[in-house]
């Protein structure tokens, strides 16, 4: 890591921990998680037979992770819509580009900002099915998978957002574009259910490479899909950054 995307990083850092948005926007998000959370508990230790005969890794753990996942979706794109979108609009890019770091440099520090807002929200999520086992054992095995593959997956729709704020100068307009991809990439699943004959559509679904994460197991393949399909978007922001970079 050079030094260049260290000090964009930790400029980029410092400006987020000082705008109240970032703050309601992970406050949200975080108390949405715990009010699900316990509405699954005491839905779990009702009458429902059911559910008590599943365990409450099946019962509770897993659901609950799912939605985390679904909340990635929605909560990456406010996290990333103006990192670059809103530098362009207020002129802070052509700043950057009058200084000796490259477009490489510009986009990573960026991301690894995003990253430690996002993986603030990814460990204060993590925490909450630990209080389980206060009162009933956890499988473990589960628990960590679900940790790596919901980790893959925020990775994932940082770079798409990331890359959808490197092409417009419009936040707003970033986030409703990186939402729009992400959604797409999420429901892609659902179109290979209706349509088995589509079996392409069920490769590029997030939730169909997520499934094997959040039931114990751990595929090298979807592993590989999330960081090539992440490193994708992120070369995508670079050379959309390098490209204006070359035109201003």
């Amino acid at each position: 890591m050079t030094q260049a995307i260290r000090a964009i990083a930790r400029f980029e850092i410092t400006r987020s921990l000082r705008q109240p948005f970032s703050w309601v926007v992970l406050a949200l998000a975080q108390g949405f998680m715990a009010v699900l959370f316990l509405l699954m508990t005491v839905q779990f230790l009702g009458l429902n037979a059911q559910l008590q005969a599943q365990g409450v890794s099946r019962a509770i753990m897993i659901p609950y992770f799912r939605v985390a996942a679904l909340l990635v979706v929605v909560v990456t794109p406010m996290l990333t819509m103006g990192v670059l979108s809103g530098d362009r609009r207020d002129g802070k890019l052509d700043f950057l580009f009058s200084a000796p770091v490259s477009s490489f440099d510009i986009v990573a520090g960026k991301l690894l900002a995003v990253l430690s807002s996002a993986g603030a929200l990814w460990f204060l999520a993590s925490l909450i099915p630990l209080t389980l086992l206060w009162g009933a054992p956890i499988d473990l095995g589960i628990y960590f998978t679900n940790l790596l593959g919901l980790a893959l997956f925020l990775l994932l729709h940082c770079c798409i957002g990331i890359a959808a704020s490197a092409i417009t100068r419009q936040p707003v307009l970033a986030g409703f574009a990186a939402l729009i991809v992400s959604l797409s990439l999420w429901f892609a699943d659902w179109a290979n259910r209706l349509d088995p004959a589509s079996s392409s559509l069920g490769t590029v679904s997030t939730l169909g490479r997520l499934r094997g994460f959040t039931i114990g197991f751990i595929n090298s393949a979807d592993i590989a899909y999330f960081i090539i399909v992440a490193v994708l978007f992120f070369t995508f922001a670079v050379w959309s950054v390098e490209s204006e970079r070359q035109w201003a």
